[in-house]
């Protein structure tokens, strides 16, 4: 589906090429490095359609993901340029936070992701190790926040939590007063995918160079208008501060 709709957009038919990447984002089973594919070419085809707002939500989700992404020689100047505006925003920078509070009169430990793109994280996934018996419990909900119920309050000896594409791929990660090692059981299924991971020798596809294509376009119709993680690590203190996010490709 990607190749078709880069295909389309190629060929400065940017109206299919819209609507085979949005089939794409909600059908395909894409992986992460697929996923920034699919935000900036779609990025593109919105530019070229004169949409300006929703390029810049497709460049936000790619920021998100992953801030050190350069854009591929496809994309023109108006699309660097608001992409590294973007980039250099720090209003919007995502984090996945993970606390510890008190509802309804009993200690919890939850996970958030802040300021995420709508559209980005499908479900947010909470590990902790107990400390009376270092038993793993592990909690996982739809959308972008989840949570956990202790014991009692400081009652673990390390959280963790990772926010993941439908498919699976890790987003983003987290960790609390982390202590232990914690890992994802072995069991697979929906909320628990093995990350995708390039194959050094894979072929990259070669794209040809649209805008001679779109230009003539201009000129035979009516002319068309040509388109968080921020890593950091912090220490664990005393209390029950969120830890950082950080993210690992």
């Amino acid at each position: 589906m990607l190749d078709r709709a880069v295909a389309a957009y190629e060929e400065a038919n940017f109206e299919t090429a819209l609507s085979t990447f949005d089939a794409a984002a909600r059908n395909a089973d894409l992986s992460v490095e697929e996923l920034l594919e699919l935000f900036e070419m779609r990025a593109l085809v919105h530019h070229a359609l004169g949409d300006e707002a929703a390029m810049r939500s497709d460049l936000r989700r790619l920021n998100a993901v992953r801030p050190s992404y350069q854009l591929g020689r496809l994309a023109p100047p108006p699309v660097r340029s608001a992409f590294e505006e973007i980039r250099g925003s720090t209003a919007d920078r995502v984090e996945l936070r993970i606390d510890e509070i008190r509802f309804d009169g009993a200690p919890w430990v939850t996970a958030r992701v802040l300021r995420v793109p709508e559209g980005l994280v499908d479900h947010v996934t909470l590990q902790c190790s107990i400390r009376n018996d270092s038993e793993m419990v592990s909690r996982t909900s739809q959308g972008i926040e989840t949570r956990l119920m202790l014991p009692k309050s400081g009652d673990h000896n390390g959280c963790a939590a990772t926010a993941r594409t439908r498919q699976g791929g890790v987003l983003f990660r987290a960790a609390l007063d982390t202590a232990v090692q914690l890992r994802l059981p072995k069991s697979r299924n929906v909320f628990q995918t093995p990350e995708y991971k390039q194959r050094a020798d894979a072929p990259k596809a070669k794209k040809k160079w649209p805008w001679i294509v779109a230009v003539s376009a201009v000129v035979v119709g009516a002319g068309i208008a040509t388109g968080v993680v921020l890593s950091q690590r912090s220490e664990s203190s005393s209390g029950p501060a969120a830890g950082a996010v950080t993210v690992s490709w």
